[in-house]
């Protein structure tokens, strides 16, 4: 992740205000309609219950058989969004127009974007899985560039449409030690010796301790032979039917349950244990930093991340794991994720600001007939219309563009955006954008070289 900045940032514009005077305004380029990328994951939800199917107008009637489980919004390349009408990749337009991307923006990222904007819609989980941070994703790309095709990190932000379910980190020790003590499938897997180091840890002893046995002791559950995990998943599963018919299961205990009917005798159905479960009510979010392991297990959401496509995978998918490497580069903290639900920073406008410097998310939900003004900003935006009907005028428009369910524009540096919803619904509205706390910084920074500069140059002519 980029490191944020020490020195206090400059507050974003208020709404209805131009970007600050030392921005230099580039050219007035359009707003943009884009034509985004559909990936059909067998995880996904089929046909048209599937937010992802009904948002990129795929068809009237999505075929019920396929997957429709990710939305792509950006320049990846295993997706990139295209310029309609005629259809140009935004990343080939973009190399032919920066000024849209701003100049701190196309400096600092190299001409591209630096965000992909997504929406999941998640029937059945994804892998146990992680994000390598920047330096192991440049090597792992440059060792297995065909399993790992991004030399960057993907620190990701997931915010809930509908009811979602996720596993996040490591439960705090106390939980792991009951499981330890009232699991015995996974206690072991574990082994006497990891698992009487888990029971001996005291709450406040130091990091380091805790990290180092919680690490020998998660590796061995995921490294366990495949008979040893059959069995032990077969022996959990049965002892959980059992004792369901005298006493309510745990949460925990119905997801292992869930969890063993999607991925059979899989090693994440015990793993899965060990983790934070985490249930996210509309409109709520959790940030996913590099080396934190997690897994989606159900409902939609809108995501944004860095753009890469690298996950390291250990468990509950059909797809290539890589073991070692997910077990020795987590963090193994033992923290439940902070639960973020946005910050309002105009009436009708929420803003979601994760601890990284690619990307935020605002939410916009327009009453009927109300209006929201965008404000200009130093860098890139894209608008994904989730709910409702409009219009989207630019700055730099005559008119407004109508917009509906589903219509997504890319919205280049330095343009006002103005948001009015119609009809007898609200408009809802979701937009990705660099981290207002770096467009900032970046600006000051200019600002001052550029005072620092004409200083020196008055300097120069006095002497």
């Amino acid at each position: 992740m980029g490191a944020p900045s020490t020195s206090p940032a400059p507050s974003p514009p208020a709404p209805h205000e131009a970007s600050t005077p030392n921005d230099e305004a580039s050219p007035e380029l359009p707003l943009l309609r884009l034509r985004c990328g559909v990936q059909q994951y067998a995880w996904g939800r089929r046909g048209a219950s599937s937010l992802v199917a009904r948002l990129s107008g795929i068809a009237a009637d999505p075929d019920p058989a396929v997957p429709y489980a990710e939305l792509w919004m950006g320049t990846h390349p295993a997706a990139p969004s295209a310029v309609l009408p005629g259809g140009e990749p935004l990343g080939a337009w973009l190399a032919r127009h920066p000024a849209a991307l701003g100049p701190a923006v196309a400096a600092r990222w190299a001409g591209d974007l630096p965000f992909l904007f997504k929406v999941l819609s998640v029937a059945k989980p994804l892998s146990i899985q992680a994000h390598p941070d920047k330096g192991l994703a440049e090597l792992l790309h440059a060792m297995r560039p065909a399993t790992y095709r991004d030399a960057n990190h993907k620190p990701e932000m997931a915010v809930a449409v509908t009811e979602f379910r996720a596993l996040f980190g490591f439960a705090g020790i106390q939980e792991l030690k009951d499981v330890i003590r009232t699991v015995p499938e996974v206690a072991g897997l574990i082994g006497h010796e990891d698992a009487d180091k888990l029971m001996t840890i005291k709450e406040y002893h130091g990091g380091n301790d805790i990290k180092s046995s919680l690490q020998s002791a998660f590796a061995k559950l995921m490294t366990a032979s495949k008979e040893a995990v059959s069995e032990a998943v077969n022996k959990l599963k049965g002892r959980l039917n059992d004792e369901s018919k005298i006493r309510t299961l745990t949460e925990k205990e119905e997801l292992v349950l869930s969890l063993e009917r999607q991925y059979p005798e899989d090693v994440g159905v015990l793993a899965a244990l060990l983790f934070n479960y985490v249930k996210l009510s509309p409109g709520e979010a959790i940030y996913i930093g590099a080396n934190e392991p997690h897994a989606y297990l159900s409902g939609e959401c809108i995501e944004c991340m860095a753009t890469s496509d690298n996950v390291v995978r250990a468990g509950l998918t059909p797809k290539y794991r890589d073991v070692q490497t997910l077990c020795s580069m987590l963090t193994y903290k033992q923290i439940f994720p902070e639960i973020l639900r946005g910050v309002p920073v105009q009436p009708h406008v929420r803003r979601y600001t994760p601890p990284t410097d690619e990307f935020e998310v605002d939410c916009c939900l327009l009453p009927p007939g109300e209006v929201a003004v965008m404000p200009p900003v130093p860098g890139p935006s894209i608008f994904l219309v989730m709910a409702g009907e409009g219009e989207v005028q630019a700055d730099s428009m005559s008119g407004g563009e109508k917009a509906k369910e589903g219509d997504v524009f890319f919205v280049p540096a330095h343009t006002e955006v103005s948001l009015s919803a119609s009809g007898h619904a609200s408009m809802q509205l979701y937009r990705a954008g660099v981290n207002s706390r770096v467009l900032y910084s970046s600006n000051a920074a200019a600002a001052a070289a550029g005072k620092r500069s004409q200083l020196q140059n008055i300097c120069d002519m006095a002497s």
